[in-house]
């Protein structure tokens, strides 16, 4: 799986989640663009299930402690999609 790959699908996700809204990039902190914290892990669950992937439970808890941007979640699942 590439990075690109998996940009694509987070970027393509949180649009369909935002009702087509896309003028966000990989910087764009996820509270700005009205994501909460059960909003984020919806993403995660949905996106791993998406990317055939799957994290450990503490890997999880951590990243709904620590994501903030679009590109924490794409680190993330690139992250868990190396092992």
């Amino acid at each position: 799986m590439t990075r690109d790959a998996v940009r694509t699908a987070v970027h393509c996700f949180i649009s369909r989640l935002l009702e087509g809204r896309d003028d966000f990039d990989d910087n764009t902190r996820l509270v700005q663009l009205g994501l909460d914290k059960e909003d984020i892990e919806d993403l995660i669950f949905h996106l791993e299930d998406q990317l055939g992937l799957t994290a450990f439970t503490a890997e999880e808890d951590r990243m709904f402690q620590t994501a903030t941007t679009v590109d924490d979640l794409s680190r993330f699942l690139i992250e868990i999609g190396r092992y």
